[in-house]
């Protein structure tokens, strides 16, 4: 073959095994090399297997040197290799290396040797020449054993004999192993270390046995130390003697049954076991000691068991009841016990008394329990006299001890029982509903013990039937309203049909008419009764009248007649019998956020006296349609596309109009659109309003001046809060999808002044406007602000927040000539608190992931401002806690040198009989200790702290926490009960609920007013706070106190005159000395101006040199004036006084 040909090659190994075979697969290359290229050659060297100890340590020497010759002439140079195997002897751990030069190399250790891991080594060595042809050789080294293992107990048992046993008794083994890989090394014999004159230990073996008899109760274990000693020189000491371990074993003298039980009382007594006690109670416990521990003691009753009233348990010796006691069959019990351990045994006695009790309820005896009496009528006397006796009570002439109650509490008013079971009429009862019965059965409840609370009871009915008497007049029971269409020739309208509460004999027939006293001229003379159906008289025409609400009186036939009025309705139904002419109406949309979806905004509308005539109608577009809009041929109905963008759309239609008696015709109509879109921020930022008594189509409905209520409204928001109606929007109408009542509508509105102004001050606003706005609409409002959690127990009875639920599809109110499709934003109640507010970074901070990153000076978690200032004379208006929960916290701090004063109000802002919700909690400085009243609406308390006082200028803390049981005040987290107050509210209601604005530092209402109309026990102080208010936070939110929506001679951040003098603990006294030394400075700056004054020239000087700086950028300058900014020269000249940048607090913007 040519040179560098390759033979590939596979080989193949297999075991012996026949059963379970092995086998193995190899790939071979050998190369063809020239005849005159020859592989390096190992020199010659002794073959014997390397002995090495394996605690050889020294890495440095050299094990062997294996020398090679290239066999190239010119190329002596050689590579060799350490060739690691597939296993530790074939040094795959790397436990040797190989250091070569030219054509030597030594083998060296690299890792430590253990004999016990590896007992020998097989390392292959190959050089390589030039030509890449190698030799190979191995290298066999053997490890040699050494005594470096100390022998080691593995099992750590103890050992046991039992007392009084001969010598030589076995009484454990122990074995200790030694890791020393040969004999030589690793055997092992044991000696004891202590109490060699009781125990001897096989040194072979480690077999441990008794040298003496043992008594347990002399001494019960004996810790005995064991010592391993192995064969040979220790190589881990230099010592010269042989590995030694020792280890202690525990050896336990076992007890014998030897000694008998003994109870610790012969006697044992039980005194007043009750025979009601239940099954499986406790009597008592019996206990016998017996000195051995190895046989247990058995308990059992032997004698005295009577009908095995009793058991006891075994192992414990408690006595416990088996079954039911009757202190009247046996009221005591000698039982003997007996304790046994298996080979002795001692008896007690045990004598158990028993103790009556009352386990018997009454027992009624027979009387009379189905009374007649007549209804409406007081009774003279007993009804009934219910009779009951106590069983437990032996002598039935003697006194029972009975108390008798009624059970229903709402009968309780109007039905009494004596002591002696005398039933008595405390009122009339009514047979007739809605709230009477023909029969009253009435629980009577009888107590034995005179009703103690121990007493048991027994219930018994009595049945009391009413006789009835004629004491309701009828009323009319028939579907309202009754249609009769116009057009129609007189004839009947409908049967007449009522209904009398009182019994059949009291009832019918009954007798109709027509009232002639109350019903107008126009009914009596188009409406009859005749034989009870009521006709029509005349032929109706629904354009001159569409409903008629006639009075029927109608009479029983009871004695006396009872007679009574009803109102019946008739509507004339509508027959298309007036043409139409052309109309016009005007729809105003609100998109939210301009995402309104596909939305019927409504009809197209044509004047027309008939209204019922819509399936004689057909509606299309006069000429083209609008790409925004489409129409509903059949109904008029005009539906806004999505997409459709701001503006105002004038759309024209032709409406055709056919019936039996209207021929054919058409006429046109015109559809004003205005479409607004309204962001986000309008929304989440609006005030609110619940009306009631008022629908959505009356409030938007324009009036014959063609202006509506919502118009009026939005003008009166626009006087109010000084700004143009451009900026108003009344954007949502609607009727709360929570109640179904059509009379309560909420109204939604914001205003625009750069940004929205905030929902509390509108509210604020309106609130102080409510009586005006009432009278100029002519409305009824309800809530201002409304809040779903407001009534407490409505909803829910736990905890709740009101949550704005803002949707895209508009809510749509119809009317003729006018239609409003607003926002659909609705308030949905959460029974959820202490929601985290989102991060949103207030003035001016920026948002970094979970946090905000804000300007100087704004220190709360979203950049909010967080002190406020009063002077005495001011107030700040704050969003509502707008949650009522469960249990909740408020914190803030304060400073303040005044001794009584507002610190914050939250209740009522109006008073509103309609409502009926009083709660309000106020703070107070009250001779300056910190006062709290709270009312739930249902009673005031007040919690005041006496400790600590407020008015040192110096900060305070307080902390308010309240929930559905406790209220509890705080002050400077002291947990002594001098400086926090604790007490409970006034029940029955559990929540604090306030829906109006928190209002700080003062009040913008007449508390006193308010007190006074809600009927308080407590009338909250109306004196403006002085000083610091800072970091208030309500669950966990912060308030930007610096930055309220309203306020009155407020100082933002508490930056201004004494203000900040209180936040620093300043006082009067320090005041007054600050102005002394001002008034000394003021004189010696007079002073030296004098002087000064002579000085004229150099003053001359120093304003011309001013002068040149100054319009030095005028001239020109000079040629590199670009390094200097000489603005800020003139700014230092030019600029006011520092102090008259910081604007009052009222004219600061937000």
């Amino acid at each position: 073959k040519e040179p560098d040909y390759k033979f590939r090659l596979i080989a193949h190994a297999r075991d012996g095994n026949e059963t379970l075979q092995h086998s193995s697969n190899i790939d071979l290359d050998i190369r063809v090399v020239e005849s005159h290229k020859k592989a390096p050659q190992f020199l010659p060297r002794n073959l014997e297997p390397i002995s090495i100890r394996e605690n050889y340590s020294d890495f440095d020497a050299t094990l062997i040197r294996l020398e090679a010759i290239s066999n190239i002439n010119d190329n002596p140079d050689l590579l060799f290799e350490l060739l690691p195997g597939r296993t530790e002897q074939t040094n795959k751990g790397n436990t040797f290396r190989l250091e070569s030069t030219k054509s030597t190399a030594d083998i060296k250790l690299s890792k430590r040797l253990d004999y016990e891991s590896n007992t020998e080594y097989t390392l292959i060595v190959r050089v390589q020449n030039k030509y890449n042809l190698a030799a190979e050789t191995v290298v066999n080294i053997e490890i040699l054993d050494v005594n470096d293992n100390i022998p080691v107990f593995r099992e750590m048992k103890k050992g046991s004999v039992l007392e009084n046993e001969p010598p030589g008794v076995p009484v454990m083994q122990v074995r200790a192993i030694d890791a020393d890989g040969t004999s030589a090394h690793n055997q092992v014999t044991y000696y004891l270390n202590n109490y060699k004159d009781l125990f001897a230990i096989d040194k072979d073996t480690g077999n441990i046995t008794t040298l003496k008899v043992f008594d347990r109760e002399a001494e019960d274990t004996y810790n005995v130390k064991v010592i391993a000693i192995d064969n040979s020189p220790s190589a881990l000491f230099k010592s010269g003697e042989p590995n030694k371990g020792e280890q202690d074993f525990r050896i336990e003298i076992a007890d014998k049954n030897d000694n008998p039980p003994h109870f610790t009382q012969a006697v044992y007594v039980a005194n007043s076991i009750p025979e009601d006690a239940n099954i499986n109670a406790l009597v008592t416990e019996v206990e016998a000691k017996d000195m051995d521990t190895a046989s247990p003691v058995v308990y059992s009753i032997i004698a005295g068991n009577t009908d095995n009233s009793f058991y006891i348990e075994g192992t414990t010796g408690k006595i416990r009841v088996a079954k039911q006691l009757d202190y009247e069959t046996i009221t005591e019990y000698n039982l003997t016990v007996r304790a046994f351990d298996g080979v002795y045994d001692d008896n007690a006695t045990v004598k158990i008394f028993i103790e009556n009790v009352n386990d018997n309820p009454p027992v009624f005896e027979e009387f009379e329990k189905n009374p007649t009496i007549e209804e409406e009528k007081l009774f003279d006397g007993c009804i009934t006299t219910v009779k009951a006796y106590d069983p437990d009570i032996k002598d039935r002439s003697a006194d029972q001890h009975i108390a008798y109650f009624i059970v229903k509490e709402d009968q309780q008013p109007l039905i009494g029982i004596d002591k002696s079971g005398c039933m008595t009429l405390k009122k009339p009862l009514d047979r007739d509903e809605p709230d009477g019965f023909p029969m009253w059965t009435v629980i009577v409840m009888a107590r034995d013990e005179d009703g103690s609370p121990n007493a048991l009871r027994e219930l018994v009915m009595v049945n009391i039937t009413l006789i009835d008497i004629n004491d309701n007049a009828p009323f009319l029971d028939m579907q309202q309203p009754i249609v009769w269409y116009e057009r129609e020739r007189p004839g009947n309208i409908t049967k007449l049909k009522a209904r009398d509460y009182d019994s059949d004999k009291n009832g019918p027939p009954f007798k109709f008419r027509i009232d002639e006293e109350t019903a107008d001229a126009e009914t009596i003379e188009r409406f009859s009764i005749i034989n009870g159906d009521l006709r029509a008289m005349v032929t109706f025409d629904r354009e001159e009248r569409k409903i008629y609400n006639i009075p029927i009186a109608i009479s029983d036939n009871g004695e006396p007649t009872m007679t009574g009025t009803s109102t019946l309705t008739v509507v004339i139904g509508d027959v298309n019998d007036n043409p139409m002419e052309e109309g016009s109406s005007s729809i105003f949309v609100y998109s939210y956020k301009g995402k309104a979806p596909d939305t019927d905004i409504g009809r197209v509308y044509v004047r027309d006296p008939d209204d019922w005539d819509l399936p004689d109608k057909h509606f299309s577009w006069a000429g083209i349609g609008h790409p925004s809009f489409r129409l509903n041929p059949r109904n008029g109905m005009i539906t806004m596309l999505s997409g459709a963008g701001n503006g105002s759309f004038l759309l024209k239609f032709s409406v055709t109009e056919e019936s039996a008696l209207i021929p054919r015709h058409k006429v046109d109509a015109f559809v004003n659109v205005t479409v607004k879109d309204i962001p986000e921020e309008a929304v989440t930022k609006s005030g609110s309003i619940r009306l009631y008594g008022i629908t959505a189509e009356e409030f938007v409905t324009p009036d014959d001046n063609g202006v509506s209520k919502k118009d009026l409204f939005q003008a009166r928001l626009a006087t109010m809060l000084n700004n143009s109606i451009e900026n108003i929007d009344v954007f949502t109408v609607l009727h709360s999808p929570h109640y179904n009542n059509k009379s309560l509508l909420d109204v939604r509105f914001s205003a625009h002044g750069s940004p929205y102004y905030a929902p509390e001050k509108l509210n604020t606003i309106v609130a102080q406007n409510s009586k005006e706005l009432e009278h100029d609409l002519d409305i009824s409002i309800m809530l201002i602000n409304i809040d779903e959690c407001l009534f407490e127990k409505l909803q829910h009875n736990s905890s709740c927040r009101s949550f704005l639920n803002i949707s895209t599809v508009p809510y749509a109110v119809h009317t003729n000539t006018s239609s409003f499709v607003g926002v659909r934003a609705v308030v949905d109640p959460l029974y959820m608190c202490h929601v985290a507010e989102p991060i949103v970074c207030l003035n001016g901070g920026t948002p970094l992931g979970e946090r905000c990153e804000c300007p100087p000076g704004l220190e709360g978690p979203r950049c909010e401002l967080l002190g406020i200032g009063f002077h005495g004379d001011g107030w700040a208006i704050m969003p509502p806690t707008g949650q009522a929960c469960d249990d909740s916290h408020l914190g803030l701090e304060l400073a303040t040198q005044v001794s009584d004063a507002l610190v914050f109000y939250s209740g009522p802002m109006i008073y509103n009989d309609k409502v009926g919700v009083q709660d309000f909690m106020a703070l107070e400085v009250r001779n300056g200790k910190a006062v709290l009243h709270v009312d739930y609406g249902t009673g005031t308390v007040k919690l005041e702290q006496s400790a600590i006082k407020l008015n040192d200028g110096k900060n305070h803390r307080i902390d308010v926490y309240w929930t559905k049981t406790t209220i509890e005040m705080k002050v400077d987290n002291c947990g002594t009960s001098t400086c926090m107050s604790l007490t409970a509210p006034v029940g029955p209601n559990e929540f604090l609920n306030v829906n109006s604005p928190l209002q700080i530092g003062g009040t913008v209402i007449d508390l006193k007013d308010i007190a006074m109309r809600f009927g308080w026990a407590y009338e909250p102080v109306e004196r403006g706070f002085v000083g610091c208010i800072r970091n208030m936070t309500i669950n966990g939110n912060t308030y930007n106190l610096g930055m309220p929506a309203l306020s009155r001679n407020a100082d933002p951040g508490c930056d201004h005159g004494a203000t900040k003098a209180f936040s620093f603990g300043f006082d009067s006294n320090f005041l007054v000395a600050i102005l002394v030394c001002v008034a000394i400075l003021l004189i010696l700056l007079l002073a030296v101006v004098i002087h000064r004054r002579k000085r004229d020239d150099l003053y001359k000087d120093m304003d011309d040199i001013r002068e040149n700086i100054i319009n030095y950028e005028d001239e020109g300058g000079g040629e590199v004036d670009t390094g200097y900014d000489l603005n800020v020269l003139r700014r230092i000249y030019d600029a006011p006084p520092i102090d008259s940048k910081i604007a009052p607090a009222t004219h600061q913007g937000r």
